[in-house]
């Protein structure tokens, strides 16, 4: 869900950044390791053969639709199985009406930093949700997936699984409101819908991100090879962690320059609507913002 009410405020194309660009073209095709330094840390490449196959997965198996209790029971099960076989440790943060899915990926040094990133999984009555929001949650699975061959990780990652974020972004606002350390929180990074690119120029908005932020994200956009736009969007996960002073951006497909799915909150929502070699650019400009955060 979102509101639009957004203003375009800079572009951005980009092509290549010598220091930053790995030595495999991020096109899925490897599985090789970059160094991150004489620390003698590693980070994963952003091209891996697992990627396509563990995007393409999600977004069609994920129960759907996803509105109801006992629909949104049903994705949890399915996300929590998911992370526990990336080999992190799931848990269930209730509240009132729901509850979101998390999981911590730790430091590998002594450190109450941390990193909060995640999409909602939650989808409106009747619609299978495969953009809105398979997308992004299989990006956030990717993201996992990634860090589990990050060597070296200076602050702890909380992948997040939002619930209700299509009745108001209850389940973001809980999570939110639950921070009792706001000064631990570097940085949450929200994904929605990564699916719909009509014209085909890979292009990704940067939603209501502070001035280091889409720094940090123009510059893994030159990594990856595509370009990102700046805009003011709210109306999804992202502004309720705004709203409580964080430094919070979401990742989305052209909502405000229009090449956005017509399929959203429809029964055409569907896996086949997704273009998945799209998909798989926005998930690796997600992985390389959070693993350029948490190289030492």
């Amino acid at each position: 869900m979102r509101a639009f009410a957004a203003v375009l405020l800079l572009a951005a194309a980009c092509g290549d950044d010598s220091s930053m660009t790995t030595p495999d073209a991020p096109d899925g095709t490897s599985d090789g390791h970059t160094s991150d330094g004489a620390n003698g840390c590693m980070r994963p490449a952003l091209a891996q053969t697992w990627l396509p196959t563990l995007l393409s997965d999600v977004i069609t198996n994920i129960p759907a639709p996803r509105a109801t209790a006992t629909q949104r029971t049903s994705a949890r099960n399915y996300l929590q199985t998911q992370l526990t076989q990336l080999g992190w440790s799931p848990t269930l943060a209730q509240y009132s009406t729901g509850a979101n899915v998390t999981a911590r990926i730790p430091a590998t040094m002594t450190t109450t930093k941390r990193i909060i990133v995640g999409a909602h999984f939650d989808s409106v009555s009747g619609s299978p949700g495969a953009n809105d929001n398979g997308t992004g949650t299989a990006a956030v699975l990717a993201i996992a997936r990634y860090l589990a061959d990050m060597t070296c990780r200076k602050v702890n990652v909380d992948l997040v699984f939002f619930d209700e974020e299509e009745v108001g972004l209850v389940g973001a606002r809980a999570y939110s409101g639950s921070i009792t350390t706001p000064s631990d929180i570097i940085a949450v990074h929200t994904l929605d819908q990564l699916g719909y690119d009509n014209d085909n120029d890979h292009r990704f908005e940067i939603e209501s991100p502070t001035t280091a932020l889409m720094a940090e994200y123009t510059a893994a956009a030159a990594v990856v090879g595509v370009p990102v736009v700046k805009t003011t969007t709210m109306g999804t996960d992202h502004e309720a962690f705004r709203d409580d002073g964080f430094a919070a951006v979401g990742i989305t497909e052209e909502y405000v320059g229009g090449d956005t799915t017509p399929f959203r909150h429809t029964a055409q929502d569907t896996a086949s609507t997704v273009k998945q070699s799209y998909l798989q650019l926005g998930a690796q400009l997600a992985a390389q913002v959070i693993m350029t955060e948490l190289a030492p």
